[in-house]
């Protein structure tokens, strides 16, 4: 108990009978509630507690079913400034292994928070910045490549070419950093929509298909079914989905072999994979791989661009879509990314709607059979 009492992290625990047990000192002040007051007592009978306790009470309930839950909840606190505090939820288990409660850690993350909340302000403020001279670069070198302010020889026109290239290039990777701070931010939201497949893998690889060509590499797209409906953000999942696209064909080598696929699964979801037959990914990073700026080579010595922000955009979109991204990788025999895609399962009363011609229902579409 003495330890207990002197750790730094919050610790309630709520016993079998759903009453406080343990609420250390710490607790104590992250709630604003006496140990002594809340012991014996449901989580939901004891007053004051704020926001705090409600997350507390929610996320309990929610253990209930078998879940684990951690989230980090702003608190307004009276005696402090605004505190940003990530709360673990999980069961508890006796010595024969019985669930005897539900503990809850509270851990103090502001310092963590104001950081990578200054670091992305910072990043979004240079990202826009830069998207301005940008602009003009790009306008210019394409008006001087396509002969608009004067007639150019061969050799001019491919500077002006690979001037045009270059700032479409850079460009690229500051839509990363702004996408990135979108993705980051609390008010981060989705404009989904009922897209067909067909209409959603339009246009998927074009980007890809001259990068492709310069180094020999066989891209190839299959899909299993056109008819089907998602239900998604357009923009956000095809920029996911290129984001694999993009990393397969960065690390494919030369004269190799990309594969993108939309793919039936045995329960009747659609799969979006992509594999390469490229240099793969050590079992040691197959994790760290998603994370913000990550490089598995060396920054100084790598062979590949990039800024590392990819696969951990990637990951943030097709988790706010309810999925997850899976990786199967051997070192040496290329890498194959996939997640499952939103379907769209409309109800009996919205397909009944449709069919009365409901101006929200636009779109036809069949399942997967």
């Amino acid at each position: 108990m003495t330890t207990i009492s002197s750790i730094m992290d919050g610790v309630v625990f709520v016993g079998r009978a759903g009453n406080v047990v343990l609420l250390n000192s710490a607790a104590e002040d992250l709630l604003g509630v006496r140990a002594l007051v809340a012991a014996g007592k449901p989580l939901d009978a004891i007053e004051g507690g704020g926001d705090l306790l409600q997350t507390l009470i929610a996320d309990q309930r929610r253990t209930a079913k078998g879940k684990e839950f951690a989230r980090t909840v702003e608190v307004h606190h009276s005696q402090h400034d605004l505190l940003y505090v990530k709360c673990t939820t999980r069961f508890a288990q006796d010595h024969r292994g019985e669930p005897c409660g539900v503990i809850t850690l509270l851990r103090d993350v502001t310092a963590d928070f104001k950081t990578d909340q200054l670091k992305n302000q910072y990043l979004s403020i240079v990202a826009h910045e830069l998207r301005t001279p940008l602009t003009g670069i790009k306008t210019f070198s394409t008006m001087l490549a396509k002969g608009s302010l004067g007639k150019l020889d061969d050799r001019q026109r491919r500077a002006c070419e690979s001037i045009r290239e270059q700032s479409v290039r850079l460009e690229h990777q500051i839509d990363k950093l702004i996408n990135l701070g979108n993705l980051e931010s609390a008010d981060y939201g989705q404009d989904r929509e009922v897209v067909t497949v067909a209409e959603f893998s339009t246009g998927l690889l074009l980007p890809f298909e001259q990068p492709a060509r310069d180094r020999r590499i066989t891209l190839t797209f299959r899909a299993d079914t056109t008819e089907a409906c998602l239900f998604a953000d357009r923009a956000d999942l095809r920029r996911a989905c290129q984001a694999l696209v993009e990393n397969a064909v960065k690390f494919a080598r030369d004269g190799g072999t990309v594969e993108v696929r939309i793919e039936r699964t045995a329960d009747g979801g659609l799969r979006f994979g992509v594999a390469d037959d490229g240099i793969g990914i050590d079992p040691r990073y197959q994790r760290r791989i998603f994370e913000k700026f990550f490089q598995v080579e060396d920054p100084l010595t790598r062979h590949h661009g990039g800024a590392g922000l990819g696969l951990f955009v990637a990951r943030g979109i097709v988790e706010a879509h309810g999925s997850r991204i899976e990786v199967s990788s051997q070192l040496g025999r290329g890498a194959d990314f996939s997640f499952m895609l939103p379907l769209h399962r409309p109800t009996a009363e919205a397909a009944a709607a449709g069919a009365a011609g409901s101006p929200q229902e636009r779109v036809s579409c069949k399942e997967p059979s």
